[in-house]
């Protein structure tokens, strides 16, 4: 195996996760600096952060003997995130989103199905989830073609954008093992 091949096949072996996700590629005549990176850069830390909030509401329910205060402030955060909800889809409706495909995300990069070839640099969008309208953006370079599957690999990033899609990566890869797990007893 050369080490372009490992290079390629990189994001085979990290930690990822499968979803059905809106995704859109914009080629790209010249590599993204500066400003403009800066800017892409704040989004998504906006993005993974709201993905974040959204994720852990909805994973941590009120237990059955709470207080009452506390079972009160459980009521709204469902209250709020149905609002969330219904805000996103009403978003949705009115936005032209790509259409969904299977995605396999990692800290790295994506894997998906396109037309793009080996080396074809561009501007990767992923809708990250249904109530954030808004996509994780960022530049990526086509670094492995397989069939039809694209496997893009993301240019660098800064330090916070890295450990915020690590963390998300991380919890996503873990839920989808332990959904697996749950399924297989």
């Amino acid at each position: 195996m050369t080490a372009s091949d490992i290079h390629a096949t990189a994001l085979i072996g990290a930690p990822s996760y499968e979803a059905a996700l809106p995704l859109h590629w914009t080629p790209l005549a010249e590599a993204i600096g500066g400003l403009r990176r800066e800017q892409y850069n704040d989004d998504n830390l906006r993005v993974l952060a709201a993905v974040a909030v959204l994720d852990e509401s909805r994973s941590s329910p009120v237990p059955d003997e709470a207080a009452a205060l506390d079972a009160e402030i459980g009521r709204l955060n469902q209250k709020l995130n149905l609002v969330i909800d219904l805000l996103g889809f009403l978003i949705a409706q009115q936005a032209a989103a790509p259409p969904a495909g299977r995605v396999r995300l990692s800290w790295q990069g994506a894997v998906f199905v396109g037309p793009q070839t080996a080396g074809e640099a561009g501007l990767l969008s992923l809708q990250l989830h249904r109530s954030v309208p808004q996509p994780f953006i960022w530049p990526a370079r086509i670094s492995h073609v397989d069939g039809e599957e694209r496997h893009a690999r993301f240019a660098p990033f800064g330090d916070a954008l890295q450990t915020a899609l690590e963390r998300h990566v991380f919890l996503r890869h873990r839920r989808a093992i332990a959904g697996h797990r749950r399924g297989a007893s």
